[in-house]
């Protein structure tokens, strides 16, 4: 998305250096181009967040198959009966 507003950003520079000189066109689109560079970003997932979650699916498997290594061991010991 940020390309393709980059594009046409310099498409209307060219459009607007025909009716208004180099100068006055260059300095608007370079004002329209800080303005998507800042604004456009799109936003990179942190590293860290992706190991954490890792870690958090990994000991939610283990804790799932505790409980279900810990409830066939009591079925077959018949502490439940």
């Amino acid at each position: 998305m940020r390309s393709f507003l980059i594009n046409k950003n310099l498409s209307f520079y060219y459009w607007l250096k025909k009716r208004t000189g180099k100068a006055v066109a260059f300095k608007v689109a370079n004002a329209i181009e800080k303005v998507i560079l800042i604004f456009g970003r799109e936003r990179m997932p942190s590293r860290s967040a992706a190991i954490r979650n890792k870690v958090k699916r990994w000991e939610l498997m283990f804790l799932i198959k505790k409980s279900i290594l810990i409830w066939k061991l009591m079925n077959y010991t018949h502490v439940t009966r």
